[in-house]
């Protein structure tokens, strides 16, 4: 789900290549996709769809706007994943630890390094899979700060 389109600049981070420019985004993701999985895409913007959408399990929140990730954890268990320059944060929702009690508004800027992004989409997969194979999650109800140097876990459910 995504109302943008591929631009030159995303090919550093984001999965699309070069014949993807213009086109939208949750276009060029759902042709990557396809071969693999039954995909659904989305050219609106999550606040505008929220309520059309099925239930899910899990929802994963990628996006830098963080009103567009309140917006999905009011409704689903979300995982949440963001990545600095420098460092990454992972939290996967509780009903009692949400990113809503500790962040209100604001997106993340500035350039990210490509080790840091697939170090923080390598967590979100592996803890992904385990959250839906046995509705556990090692990063449930807790913040995971990332960077190249080592990994911290703060407990949310305590604050």
């Amino acid at each position: 789900m995504d109302p943008d389109k591929v631009e030159e600049r995303n090919l550093r981070t984001q999965v699309y290549d070069p014949e993807d420019i213009g086109k939208y985004k949750a276009v060029a993701l759902a042709e990557k996709l396809k071969p693999y999985s039954k995909v659904n895409f989305y050219i609106k913007r999550i606040e505008e769809i929220i309520d059309e959408l099925p239930n899910y399990d899990l929802a994963l929140a990628l996006t830098d706007n963080i009103e567009s990730r309140l917006v999905v954890e009011r409704r689903y268990k979300t995982l949440h994943a963001m990545v600095q320059p420098t460092h990454g944060i992972l939290m996967m929702t509780t009903r009692r630890s949400r990113l809503a009690n500790i962040m209100k508004s604001g997106r993340y800027r500035g350039n990210q390094e490509l080790s840091m992004i697939m170090m923080v989409v390598s967590i979100v997969i592996n803890e992904t899979l385990k959250y839906l194979k046995y509705k556990k999650s090692n990063i449930e109800g807790k913040l995971m700060i990332v960077s190249p140097y080592k990994f911290e876990i703060i407990e949310l459910e305590g604050l």
